[in-house]
């Protein structure tokens, strides 16, 4: 049977400031983006650590979700001494969107699409952002990342003539 619907992408976003804290998806460490604990959003805040390396499942994403899109945006470059870079993919293929984007520099980085990214959401599994600097001194830096999406059998319009 031809296509007879239509659905509208979805996006979800994720917005991630230098002194922001997350809990590390894999360590279960709360560490910072990129600053000391002192210049974090909140320095008082019980067993946060001055994060070096940053794993984070950001995005989560439902069931039957396939990838048609997505860019990593460095809004504010971010400043310090070590390298900043943030890479995209999900649990098992942490490179599959992009790999090691500079975060020194403002400016957009497109997702690259693959066969396994449609499965792998499709499933249901998380964005994962995997930050790495070279020293937890940065005092400036902001970082947007989005993904496009469409979800499997869903139809907003109906094509027929």
């Amino acid at each position: 049977v031809a296509s007879r619907t239509a659905q509208y992408p979805l996006v979800q976003e994720f917005t991630m400031n230098f002194n922001d804290w997350a809990i590390d998806t894999v360590s279960g460490v709360k560490k910072t983006l990129a600053s000391t604990v002192a210049a974090s959003t909140d320095p008082t805040e019980s067993g946060l650590t001055a994060g070096t390396n940053l794993v984070f499942d950001a995005i989560p994403m439902p069931g039957g979700a396939v990838i048609i899109g997505g860019t990593v945006q460095v809004e504010t470059a971010f400043n310090g001494t070590g390298t900043n870079t943030v890479t995209v993919g999900v649990s098992g293929a942490t490179t599959a969107f992009t790999t090691n984007t500079a975060l020194e520099t403002t400016g957009i980085t497109a997702f690259t699409l693959t066969g396994i990214l449609a499965m792998r959401c499709n499933a249901g599994e998380n964005i994962r952002l995997t930050f790495a600097n070279g020293g937890a001194d940065a005092t400036t830096g902001k970082v947007r990342v989005r993904v496009e999406y469409t979800i499997d059998n869903r139809a907003q319009e109906n094509t027929l003539v």
